[in-house]
């Protein structure tokens, strides 16, 4: 998480302007909705920062950018709880002082959220707000002082394992309906083939959603299919940027061999890309039901889901897409895998990264 600009200003001019568009928008009823709005609310300051540094609109625009997507939506939720916080405090969210961001903080953690969910109120919190004391607000030696505190009373909880057994899955997966593959469902081969991409590469299903078939993104190969990744992965840095995804060809289960599974998903979905617009049909993965549209990550959690609930015959059994890649790597590590093959495979920039989320 970004935890906001370091740039200094003028806090008083900065209050004069800020407190006159928040009155004004709280009494224009022609200005748009709250949730339309909130996105404005949120960025406008931090352009409005740079623009007082002296930044020309180019510059700015390139400054604005180091905020990534998820960044940004996750600072627009997070500012739009504070904004209703300030809003019944009758505090201006812009001009909030020291003493009133530690109680949104406080009311925070009363309200039971976790260390690492404050903490990143705290960063957008340090992006919107002026400095205070010459500080970042979230740097402020009291509001660190504060998020110790919070550690120290409420720790990050460290789970384990996820509950699902990967080889009662795959054992699962090798029967029907999901076997034979060339004369199961769509919906079937589709489950099977995300989920064995899933455990063979560790990469989130935000990766998947992005992977596409045209000759520049895909190479089929003996060894297996290489992909390469458009747009940016959440895990990318300017000093770890990893745009291949490599699904291996698995010969010891034929049935559980990922780079088959693609083969035949591919054939399957053949007629349904022919209607499909030429951005559409070279998406890798599309939806179960007409228009058959590219699918988001959360689908393809929600089919990940799916075929690990399908082993099983408890419908309350606690389950998570995002599971697959704690439960992949340790068991591809204890199968004898080398740390470095997981971590490129994954696209992990450190072993620390790896040690500290899933071993």
């Amino acid at each position: 998480m970004v935890s906001g600009h370091s740039t200094v200003i003028d806090s008083s001019s900065y209050q004069t302007s800020t407190m006159g568009e928040f009155i004004d928008s709280a009494q224009n009823p022609n200005l748009p909705s709250k949730s339309s709005n909130v996105e404005f609310s949120c960025m406008a300051p931090l352009d409005r920062n740079f623009k007082a540094e002296g930044f020309s609109e180019s510059a700015r625009n390139l400054l604005n950018a180091s905020w990534r997507k998820g960044t940004r939506k996750d600072y627009i939720t997070k500012f739009e709880k504070y904004n209703s916080w300030c809003g019944e405090k009758q505090i201006d969210p812009y001009t909030a002082t020291l003493n009133q961001v530690a109680d949104f903080l406080a009311y925070l953690f009363e309200l039971g959220l976790q260390y690492r969910t404050i903490s990143g109120y705290r960063s957008m919190l340090s992006a919107v707000l002026p400095p205070i004391e010459n500080y970042q607000v979230g740097q402020h030696p009291y509001i660190s002082r504060l998020i110790k505190g919070v550690f120290h009373s409420r720790p990050p909880k460290v789970n384990l394992l996820p509950e699902w057994d990967l080889e009662m899955v795959l054992k699962t997966l090798e029967n029907e309906p999901f076997e034979p593959l060339s004369d199961a469902s769509l919906k079937f081969v589709t489950f099977k083939t995300v989920f064995l991409i899933t455990i063979t590469t560790f990469r989130r299903c935000s990766d998947f959603q992005s992977l596409r078939i045209d000759k520049e993104s895909m190479r089929v190969q003996g060894k297996g299919i290489n992909f390469i990744r458009h747009g940016l992965s959440k895990q990318d840095r300017q000093s770890h940027f990893g745009t291949k995804i490599h699904v291996p060809h698995f010969t010891e289960r034929e049935f559980l061999d990922p780079k088959r599974s693609i083969t035949i998903y591919l054939d399957e979905t053949k007629e349904i890309r022919l209607k499909l617009d030429a951005s559409d049909k070279v998406k890798l993965f599309l939806a179960l039901k007409e228009p058959n549209k590219p699918v988001t990550a959360v689908t393809i959690s929600s089919w990940i889901v799916q075929t690990i609930r399908s082993a099983y015959s408890n419908d309350k059994l606690k389950v998570k897409g995002h599971s697959t890649r704690a439960i992949t790597p340790s068991w591809a590590l204890y199968k004898g895998a080398s740390t470095k093959s997981i971590l490129d495979a994954a696209d992990w920039s450190s072993e620390s990264t790896f040690v500290r989320f899933y071993l």
